[in-house]
């Protein structure tokens, strides 16, 4: 009678090499990215120009306040703000795309409740914002730029909401601010023509996550 344990052995190497080797088995597909329900901001090093997260913000909508250095004076500032596509530009109370921080005295006259707030903001094609504050009449003193000057906030597009793990890059165009020094009423007008120019300004900007 022939003997079958080496067959039989054999047949069970093979069984468990077939196992070994994924046979009859498969690993899980990966799952897809998820559309993102809220968003993330790291805020950029430095202490320079920056935009900065505010407490205010939500896992919905991120705030972002502008900070200029400490001890620079100032009397206003006006900036380009791009956006990319999954990224839209959220209105505050009121419908204006920018918000006062308090800093500056936007009024040229305290007592003249008539007088318009230098206040303004909206977007452009390519989803831009193009905001400003801007303090009114030499009767007032120039502000340190050292603290929250002026707000905008971002919200999740939801015609184009991006899928969860998507980084953003927003990016500053173009800002200027108005300086100090813009001359005194008494100044000759050659004067004047030199010292009303805005100065260019860099701005720092971080990084928005959606998650």
């Amino acid at each position: 009678m022939m003997n079958r344990t080496p067959t039989l052995a054999l047949a069970g190497l093979l069984l468990s090499f077939g196992l070994a080797c994924g046979g009859g088995s498969s690993a899980p597909a990966p799952q897809a990215a998820a559309p993102a329900a809220s968003l993330s901001y790291t805020d950029p090093a430095g202490s320079s120009w920056r935009l900065l997260k505010d407490a205010s913000s939500t896992p919905t909508r991120l705030v972002l306040n502008l900070v200029g250095p400490a001890g620079t004076l100032t009397r206003g500032v006006g900036f380009n703000l791009k956006a990319p596509e999954g990224l839209k530009f959220d209105a505050f109370p009121g419908g204006m795309l920018i918000q006062d921080a308090g800093v500056y005295q936007l009024l040229s006259n305290a007592l003249d409740p008539n007088e318009p707030v230098a206040l303004v903001g909206g977007v452009k094609t390519g989803n831009l914002l193009s905001a400003g504050i801007y303090q009114k009449g030499r009767d007032q003193g120039a502000k340190d730029s050292g603290a929250a000057l002026c707000r905008i906030a971002l919200a999740l597009d939801s015609a184009h909401r991006p899928l969860a793990g998507t980084t953003f890059t927003l990016s500053v165009i173009k800002a200027r601010i108005i300086p100090e020094d813009i001359g005194s009423p008494t100044d000759e007008p050659f004067t004047l023509d030199r010292k009303l120019r805005m100065t260019d300004i860099s701005v720092a900007v971080g990084t928005v996550t959606a998650r």
